[in-house]
């Protein structure tokens, strides 16, 4: 008898969702810009002024948001 079931919670991998999502609202040569940009702030390393950090780090919710909306 099992005591705890696993979790049916999707599993998704935010670096490919943004990827399609870039390429679906944007354009798809930006990708790779947006891939090396989600590497570097993962990593720590800054990607830009302010205002560059912010709006990328708003469209990466915007992505987020979508995918808990699935």
């Amino acid at each position: 008898m099992k005591l705890f079931k696993k979790s049916k919670r999707k599993r998704y991998n935010l670096r490919h969702e943004l990827a399609e999502w870039v390429k679906r609202n944007i354009g798809s040569e930006y990708v790779d810009e947006a891939l090396e940009k989600y590497d570097k702030i993962n990593s720590g390393v800054s990607i830009g002024g302010m205002a560059e950090t912010i709006a990328f780090v708003d469209m990466v919710e915007t992505v987020k948001a979508e995918m808990e909306g699935r």
